[in-house]
């Protein structure tokens, strides 16, 4: 694998962001692909602050004052931006809760920039914790805060049924990301077919955050690699000589996933923590059928 090393930032270091109010922050903010175009009314000025993106300043009103200010409007029309995140132990290997981390938020700064509403569903075995989607900083802070403290959770099998019937009962229609590394089992049942695929008013997609070497492993590799199964407790040999047979493995696993997801109406991207991540989720929203 020849790819490049990339710095992730802690859980800690994403929520300084914030608290400190930085204007520039590392996360990317082209999410023009993902989030609705929507119609503004303008309703007022107020004083910029800390936070504020400089394309919203009122430049004549700061020619008349000497003071700066920025233009706030009304959407005619928002909708919400939901975060199913995955938090079994088994997204605590290598670097993939940092960058699930990164994602989520970046996705939930974005969403809120934009006026949409975002919520978050964090999920196991069972549902940890729900916050509805509602729009704001202050409700921004609430999610970073959520995903920066969320601790693993050891389980035999991650549920993710029990997030998307969540979703379902609680929200009325949604841009939905669900953020895991899919290492368990998929059963929707009947639930998910007949309420998320039956109304049409939630579009799901998934991000399969895995280590590079959950992907595939260099050729030529040797050796003997313990391996801890987080969610089983059990610890297993691999042979790293045969490294050919698990990379096929790894991506008829791959493939499985995605195959089941399809079924069920929901497009499933990989991303490693090598990835540009937000340059791949956005030429894989803009190459959605759905959103065509």
């Amino acid at each position: 694998m020849a790819k490049s090393e990339k710095t992730l930032l802690s859980k800690k270091e994403l929520l300084e962001i914030f608290i400190n109010h930085r204007v520039h922050s590392p996360l990317p903010g082209d999410w023009e692909s993902i989030f609705k175009g929507l119609g503004y009314e303008f309703w007022g000025l107020r004083e910029l602050e800390p936070t504020d993106p400089f394309k919203n300043i009122d430049w004549k009103a700061k020619a008349k004052t000497g003071k700066y200010y920025v233009r706030e409007y009304l959407a005619e029309s928002y909708f919400n931006v939901m975060l199913l995140y995955d938090i079994s132990k088994s997204v605590q290997f290598g670097r993939k809760e940092l960058l699930q981390a990164q994602i989520a938020v970046s996705l939930a700064y974005s969403a809120i920039l934009s006026n949409d509403g975002c919520g978050l569903i964090l999920f196991a075995d069972n549902i940890v914790q729900y916050i509805p989607p509602r729009m704001g900083r202050a409700h921004f802070m609430e999610i970073l805060d959520a995903i920066a403290h969320a601790e693993p959770v050891a389980c035999s099998t991650t549920n993710l049924g029990v997030a998307l019937t969540k979703l379902v009962n609680e929200v009325p229609e949604s841009l939905t990301f669900i953020l895991s590394d899919f290492m368990y089992p998929l059963d929707f049942s009947h639930s998910f077919h007949h309420t998320v695929q039956g109304t049409g008013k939630h579009e799901v997609k998934a991000i399969q955050v895995l280590e590079e070497c959950e992907i595939e492993l260099p050729p030529d590799a040797k050796g003997i690699l313990p391996l801890y199964d987080f969610e089983s407790g059990k610890t297993v040999s691999l042979d790293l000589g045969k490294w050919k047979a698990y990379n096929e493995r790894m991506l008829q696993m791959r493939q499985a996933t995605s195959s089941r997801l399809n079924h069920a109406g929901i497009e499933l991207l990989t991303i490693s923590p090598a990835d540009d991540f937000a340059q791949k989720i956005n030429a894989f929203m803009k190459g959605s059928p759905s959103r065509s």
